[in-house]
């Protein structure tokens, strides 16, 4: 992961931060717990409470920022 990271240009992190974020957006537009506790594999409920960070609206509306951005974008036009 380092080695793709430096080719990226992007700083350092591990797989285990992309379940972090992935589990705090689907809980930021409201994704039940209980799919996103079956999504991450967890057995037990808790384990993926501990997943889950709470968004700040502005937080909220970059990601909405974002994801308007990407369906604008000519990468995306390519990638359907």
């Amino acid at each position: 992961m380092r080695n793709l990271c430096e080719r990226a240009g992007v700083p350092y992190f591990r797989y285990h931060a992309l379940r972090h974020a992935g589990a705090s957006l689907m809980d930021s537009v409201n994704v039940p717990i209980g799919a996103i506790q079956k999504i991450l594999g967890h057995e037990n409920r808790r384990t993926t409470e501990i997943y889950l960070h709470s968004f700040s609206e502005l937080e909220k509306q970059a990601v909405r920022d974002y994801e308007a951005a990407r369906q604008k974008s000519h990468t995306f036009s390519h990638t359907k």
